[in-house]
């Protein structure tokens, strides 16, 4: 073939390894971090409370500093009480003005509400995080039980095949087809049972995520190592309080408590009104004129427009808003008592789970680098013995169970050692990413 012909294949070759797996009709396996981010995306949860942060924090910037004006208009006649020609009109506009700065306090108050809401929807996604990702890792495992059962399934089916033929060949008594026989049943309903416990957690993953069922979840990746490496415990310890979600979350509690405190004593003081008033008055009194020396009766009317200033203050002296300032002063105190306690809280919680966590990883490595290829060695070693005819089935049954402990026991070490880092993840505020994920 010549060179022209060789060239555009390559391209076409290149670009089809290149292509993403849903260009070419497969769907991408879905890792750790395709799968909270799709519950966090699909969660009505943190949508509600989105949309009503986006509320709060469009109400704290629209409270006013000042009142609303008053306007007062009045009106007198003297008609029903024999006087038609005593009238009067006033209008008046009252401003309250606060001698203290209430509206910014108040202001103050909203956006550290709005602040607290937004800081308890990130303690949220964080939990909705860990709550996914040990769901994920759970689902993950029970595929990993199932196909061990299934390999030992079909190991139970090759021994019985053997166990047939050696008792064919007068080899072996009937009493050993029988366990071999009875072991395939066994191993059959417990891969009945496998089934069923993986199609539980796959509808508990899909309904985290969003799905309609575990029919639409797509194959799950290849489930990640544990992380070897962590920060030391002292550094982990000063990021995790600083990071901390619940922390954070309890310090902004605070806040807005001390916010509400100064609001309260602001408004202890009294607002001074000030007002401004124009009023129009007429009237009418009986009046002589003097005329050739004569008294002639008449009226003499007025019409007078007068402007006014009026200021207002009240006493304080029956309240002085003591019950709101020492309910804002006893909520302050008691927020800085439980922020040393779940500081201290939280200490303990991280110690333990990284104690409980590289226990769980040292078990898992150890059985994946030493007892798995043991006992996989052995059972190795006996199932041949038995091929051979050397020994009974039940020496190859005793290995077959070891062997099955030693591989639950090495994927619950490792369920364990992913749901303590994903709890760790929790803790620390997310100081922490499992292997082959960012945070």
């Amino acid at each position: 073939m010549s060179m022209r012909m060789t060239a555009p294949l390559l391209c076409l070759c290149a670009l089809a390894v290149t292509l993403p797996l849903t260009a070419l009709g497969m769907e991408a396996p879905l890792t750790l971090k395709k799968a909270v981010q799709q519950a966090v995306a699909n969660s009505r949860e943190i949508s509600a409370d989105t949309e009503e942060l986006q509320g709060l924090r469009n109400a704290a910037d629209r409270i006013p500093l000042l009142a609303n004006p008053v306007l007062e208009l009045e009106g007198t006649t003297g008609a029903l009480t024999g006087s038609p020609d005593d009238r009067s009109m006033s209008i008046a506009v009252l401003q309250e003005i606060p001698l203290a700065a209430v509206g910014s306090k108040r202001r103050s108050v909203a956006q550290a509400e709005a602040e607290l809401a937004h800081l308890k929807i990130n303690e949220r996604t964080l939990k909705l995080g860990d709550e996914v990702r040990r769901s994920w890792v759970a689902c993950a495992v029970e595929q990993q039980r199932l196909e061990l059962v299934q390999a030992q399934t079909e190991l139970a089916g090759r021994l019985l095949s053997i166990a047939g033929e050696r008792f064919k060949a007068g080899d072996l008594p009937e009493l050993e087809v029988r366990l071999a026989d009875l072991d395939l049943r066994k191993q059959l309903l417990r891969q009945t049972e496998q089934q069923t416990a993986l199609a539980s957690a796959r509808r508990q993953l899909a309904r985290l995520l969003g799905l309609s069922g575990e029919q639409d979840l797509p194959q799950l990746a290849v489930t990640p190592a544990p992380r070897m490496e962590l920060l030391g415990d002292e550094q982990l310890l000063s990021q995790a309080l600083e990071r901390r979600s619940d922390l954070i979350v309890m310090q902004q509690e605070a806040e807005r408590d001390r916010s509400a405190l100064e609001l309260a004593r602001s408004e202890a003081l009294p607002s001074l009104t000030v007002g401004l008033s124009y009023s129009n008055e007429r009237s009418s009194q009986n009046a002589y004129d003097l005329s050739a020396g004569q008294l002639l009766p008449g009226k003499e009317r007025t019409n007078d427009h007068i402007l006014g200033v009026k200021l207002s203050i009240p006493l304080p002296l029956f309240s002085r808003n003591q019950a709101e300032v020492a309910r804002a002063s006893s909520r302050v105190n008691a927020g800085s008592a439980r922020t040393d306690a779940l500081r201290r809280t939280a200490e303990v919680e991280i110690k333990d789970l990284l104690a409980y966590y590289r226990l769980a990883q040292g078990a898992w490595q150890l059985h994946r680098s030493t007892l798995g290829p043991a006992a996989q060695e052995n059972l190795n070693i006996q199932q041949q013995a038995f091929t051979l005819g050397e020994i009974g089935i039940q020496i190859v049954l005793d290995e077959k169970r070891r062997l099955s402990e030693q591989q639950e026991a090495e994927l619950k070490a490792l369920q364990l050692a992913l749901e303590t880092y994903s709890r760790l993840e929790v803790a620390t505020g997310g100081v922490l990413a499992l292997s082959g994920e960012t945070p």
